[in-house]
């Protein structure tokens, strides 16, 4: 199971800050960048958090999105939706905030169902692959590999994290985070390589149809970001390489 929201602390370091903004920002942009030259009437995210993607995605008509993570963080979300008022949705759009563990293929398999029949699906997600292991990933990718199959449509991940080894000390983020991350084993969980990722997908049935690209103009927190930092934490940054990657992926 996939842990539940943490809240986590920022304060003592402002660069490390602004540049966890900086990848949620272009996290959250890369998957909506894929959305928008496929057809995408029936999107379910899984794992969503606190992302309100599904409010924005429903003021457009005729559009059905379904919005799940595990109960408790469902519950707080509804507070937060109601306490929004975002409006009815647009014409034949209709939202959906159902709890779902991911891992269980009986009920991921039943809220497909609230789509309409014989209609493609995107299947969206940021945030959940970090937290499982191998055989959970594994036995994730076999239950939307059977959807897709059956129902044609799109799997978006932003989840393709690379574990490039321990971060630099004038990287690290706050300790509560840190914290947080060895309790979840998440840079043990991330992918050895971008290459060994796509083997892992093509096992499972998929290839990888498009590969978002960042467009730094919508990134609010560049400029901040690059403001906080020193000469050595933009030296590291740019020796690291790439870290993540979002992948459109189909049925091969």
């Amino acid at each position: 199971m996939q842990p539940t929201a943490y809240e986590p602390d920022f304060t003592k370091n402002d660069f490390a800050f602004w540049a966890r903004v900086v990848h949620f920002e272009s996290r959250y942009w890369s998957i909506n960048e894929l959305l928008t030259d496929i057809p995408s009437q029936n999107i379910l995210e899984l794992s969503s958090g606190f992302s309100f993607r599904g409010l924005a995605q429903v003021q457009q008509p005729n559009v059905h999105y379904i919005d799940t993570d595990l109960p408790e963080v469902i519950e707080d979300k509804k507070q937060f939706m109601k306490a929004l008022d975002a409006g009815e949705p647009a014409t034949g759009s209709k939202l959906e905030t159902i709890p779902l563990n991911a891992l269980d293929e009986e009920q991921f398999i039943e809220i497909t169902d609230h789509f309409a029949p014989n209609q493609p699906i995107v299947i969206v997600n940021e945030g959940l692959l970090m937290y499982l292991s191998l055989p959970e990933k594994q036995k994730l990718f076999k239950t939307i590999h059977t959807i897709l199959s059956k129902r044609g449509g799109y799997w978006i991940t932003a989840d393709i994290y690379i574990n490039r080894g321990p971060v630099p000390e004038a990287l690290k983020r706050s300790d509560r985070l840190t914290k947080f991350f060895e309790k979840h084993k998440v840079h043990e969980q991330m992918f050895e390589s971008f290459e060994v990722a796509k083997q892992l997908f093509n096992n499972a049935g998929f290839v990888v149809d498009k590969e978002a690209v960042t467009d730094y103009a919508k990134i609010t927190a560049i400029e901040p970001m690059m403001k906080s930092a020193t000469e050595e934490q933009l030296a590291l940054v740019r020796q690291g390489g790439r870290i993540q990657a979002t992948w459109r992926l189909k049925v091969g």
